[in-house]
């Protein structure tokens, strides 16, 4: 049985490109397509591998990186043409990612505006919900899909090599099954990191079933993802009703 989570909160292809860009420091000016494009299609495996929902965009995005690579495999010196003066492909690309990200910033700094003047007017605090002892280092940022696809490759690089490959075995997990575990894991504590939850986990089915329901859970707003830096391990945390 297949199982489809769709959440339209989460970032199209261009963000998946600025992740990595900024995962990996990349210079966006000259981007290496190869390494670029194999993270790009190792994500939308993994995507697909969840039952996550493709939009057309990603699948026209993993188009275009591989369109870029074949045009970058071919010798690009022409005669009476200096070589410096042929076109880069990539400069589609840069071109749209510096557009998406500057109108980007520009939607962070507008966010912050509404916040800023939101917290203008007085409202009863509810001090049931306030952590006293947080830290301002502490403080934690929403989480991404993409940053769950990375904590998730994580957990699956470290999963042990199978014994035998040929041997098949039966697994009885399920998402039901699973939003009881996460939510066992949370009445023994409000937060949990997403590594300690899965820490006992060595069935790789196991793992994708957890994932899936993790995003079930997020979509149905039984829980909120948060991370205190960005590409760091991020907490799960149970939402109160009304919250």
């Amino acid at each position: 049985m297949s199982y489809k989570i769709h959440l339209d909160v989460f970032e199209g292809p261009v963000d998946l490109l600025l992740y990595f860009i900024k995962r990996d420091e990349i210079n966006i000016y000259d981007i290496p397509i190869t390494k670029v494009t194999r993270d790009y299609l190792e994500y939308l495996n993994m995507m697909t591998t969840l039952n996550l929902q493709l939009a057309g965009e990603f699948v026209d995005m993993a188009a275009m990186l591989m369109r870029i690579k074949a045009k970058l495999l071919i010798p690009r010196i022409k005669e009476g043409i200096e070589n410096d003066e042929i076109e880069d492909p990539r400069n589609e690309l840069i071109q749209r990612l510096l557009e998406y990200q500057y109108f980007k910033e520009i939607g962070g700094e507008l966010q912050k505006l509404e916040s800023k003047h939101a917290g203008e007017f007085p409202r009863k605090p509810n001090w049931n919900y306030i952590d006293h002892d947080l830290m301002p280092e502490d403080a934690l940022s929403h989480v991404s899909l993409f940053d769950i696809m990375n904590a998730y490759k994580q957990a699956l690089d470290r999963m042990p090599e199978e014994a035998n490959p040929h041997e098949v075995q039966v697994e009885t997990s399920n998402i039901a099954d699973q939003v009881d575990y996460i939510f066992s894991h949370l009445h023994k504590s409000p937060r949990v990191n997403f590594s300690t939850l899965v820490k006992e986990i060595k069935s790789k089915l196991v793992l994708i079933v957890t994932v899936i329901a993790l995003l079930d859970m997020m979509k149905n707003q039984y829980i909120r993802v948060l991370q205190s830096e960005t590409f760091d391990d991020f907490v799960i945390e149970q939402r109160e009703v009304g919250d």
